[in-house]
């Protein structure tokens, strides 16, 4: 029993084991540098002669069919000190071009490395001018380049720090263009290595793209690469109802990849909400890629084209930042699954695709938090090519006019680790602090009411209104921050600015009409007054007239008197 215990602890940890080897963040390809420090002059130190060639043979499997060479375009040696990475690439190359305004049309070399889990990828063209696709600040760095012409072609020596490290490895890249007559014929790489057309859509570690390799140091390293946290966004009342709104979308698309000038739709776009489901077929008849892919520009039919299923965010969506959990702050995760693709034509066998579910991190523009529409590309050129054994050619000529449908079924899982469950659980903890937050609301509702018991009390002097409408105004105010994201505890608060709004009205009628009747009282007071001058004016005139009177019989009768 212990035995059987023990062989099942064994076979679990093996499992394990390769579960950490097929989700290992590189590509397998590995490759050794020897310690050894260099000048970057464009001359060929000593130093490198320790290290191992690097052939170039491999063209890439858009630009250039996977095709093998019989011998290599260019060789690379790398060697590394405490500090630096350095690199010695020759090229060899007769006709050297750089007629394209393009400039991964031109003979050059292309550099990959990591920074802070940030993508720094450098074009050195033959001539020694350099372009930087992202990593603007390469110099900053202490990055240098240097191209010379040589007598077979052009030599170009790198170098750049040693960053995100783990377990004494870095990942990286090379690439050579090889470019004639104003375009590329094909990109090149180490052998096996093919798929690193796709190198420049490694953003991160944590895109889809691991088709960089790994370079294994000279000497020992700390480990200096910090890992992404794989946990879910936080959902906030703010947030949530942002994320409920979200969309991706499918199309299928063709694009020649010599000139890159024709990407085409070939198919219908069709999007799917947060946590939806559905089911897509695209028709097709004779004509729908009719002088889409030619013998011009495929090169002779030598550089496959891109025939695909594009999955991508739905237009250009503006995250919430608490989305932005990138190392960089740069990407979000989102989550779908698409079912098996089945593409039919008359007269051959249906072709399945095998259906799987994608956790990828696309990209955030800097302009305000707006994703970049990066997109999952699900190849449907290769399995086509792969089941019915045609070569390009024929696919092109032969399979593509009888080619009826392709279906299949896309559901949105998750954005960020986020799933619709999540989302209800969510819903459920916030009912319960909203009806918290509300109850808590009831001194801000008790505050308003004591003002409007006052306010309406006809003994209540103007001066204790005003103060009792001033503290309700202030409960109103803080209800409002306080319920902030609680839908309940918000309609409440807006409840009590409504009343406070309404007493508001009620203060500044009431002062008004104490105005009214004050200029009134003054008026009334001034007539008054008036006629109590006027009565005043009469009775004085009366006076006067009654003394004269009295004078006058007062003579009248004294005279007679005297006569007498």
């Amino acid at each position: 029993m212990k035995r059987l215990i023990g062989i099942i602890c064994v076979v679990l940890a093996l499992t394990m084991a390769m579960t950490a080897i097929s989700f290992a963040a590189t590509a397998d390809i590995v490759n050794e540098s020897v310690e050894g420090t260099a000048t970057v002059d464009g001359t060929k130190d000593d130093a490198y002669d320790a290290a191992t060639a690097l052939e170039f043979v491999q063209k890439g499997s858009s630009n250039g069919g996977s095709e093998v060479l019989s011998e290599p375009i260019g060789r690379a040696y790398i060697i590394n000190d405490a500090e630096w990475v350095y690199v010695w690439f020759e090229v060899y190359d007769d006709s050297l071009d750089q007629g394209s305004a393009n400039t991964y049309e031109q003979d050059s070399v292309e550099f990959f490395w990591m920074d802070n889990n940030s993508k720094y990828q450098l074009r050195v063209r033959y001539d020694g001018s350099i372009s930087a696709d992202t990593g603007s600040d390469w110099a900053d760095k202490g990055a240098e380049f240097v191209a010379v012409t040589t007598d077979n072609g052009y030599a170009v020596e790198a170098k750049f720090p040693i960053t995100d490290v783990k377990s004494n490895q870095i990942e990286m890249t090379l690439q050579i263009n090889a470019c004639t007559d104003g375009s590329r014929d094909y990109t090149c790489y180490i052998l096996g290595n093919d798929d690193a057309d796709n190198a420049y859509q490694r953003t991160s570690r944590d895109t889809d793209y691991d088709v960089w390799w790994t370079l294994t140091l000279a000497g020992e390293f700390e480990d200096t690469r910090v890992e992404t946290a794989d946990l879910p966004m936080e959902l906030t009342a703010d947030n949530y109802t942002t994320v409920q709104g979200l969309k991706i979308g499918a199309q299928a698309y063709g694009q020649e990849n010599v000139t890159w000038s024709n990407w085409t739709s070939v198919g219908s776009y069709t999007s799917v909400g947060y946590g939806g489901s559905v089911d897509i077929s695209w028709d097709y008849d004779a004509y729908t890629f009719d002088g889409l892919f030619t013998e011009e520009n495929t090169s002779g039919w030598t550089v496959n084209p891109a025939l695909a299923i594009q999955i991508q965010d739905d237009g250009y969506l503006q995250l919430p930042d608490d989305a932005q959990t990138g190392d960089t702050g740069d990407s979000a995760r989102f989550t779908f699954t698409y079912s098996d693709i089945t593409i039919t034509a008359e007269g051959y066998d249906d072709i399945v695709i095998p259906g799987d579910t994608v956790t990828t991190r696309w990209t955030i523009k800097d302009e305000g938090g707006w994703t970049s529409g990066t997109s999952k590309a699900i190849d449907i050129l290769a399995p086509i090519m792969s089941s019915t054994g045609l070569d390009l050619q024929g696919v092109v000529e032969q399979y593509l006019p009888s080619m009826k449908n392709v279906s299949f079924s896309l559901s949105f899982d998750a954005f960020e680790l986020v799933y619709p469950e999540d989302i209800d659980a969510f819903l459920v903890e916030l009912d319960a602090e909203d009806e918290e937050v509300l109850a808590s609301l009831q001194e801000y509702i008790d505050r308003v009411d004591a003002a409007e018991e006052i306010i309406n009390n006809s003994e209540s002097t103007a001066e204790e209104m005003e103060d009792a409408l001033d503290d309700a105004k202030k409960a109103a105010n803080r209800s409002t921050k306080a319920a902030e994201g609680y839908p309940k505890a918000e309609a409440a608060a807006q409840e009590l600015q409504d009343r406070v709004t309404e007493l508001t009205a009620t203060v500044e009628s009431l002062s008004a009409d104490t105005t009214e009747e004050e200029e009134v009282v003054e008026d009334t007071g001034s007539t008054a007054d008036s006629s109590s001058s006027s009565t005043g004016v009469i009775v004085g005139i009366i006076i006067v007239i009654v003394v004269i009177v009295v004078v006058v019989v007062v003579v009248v009768v004294t005279g007679k008197k005297k006569k007498k």
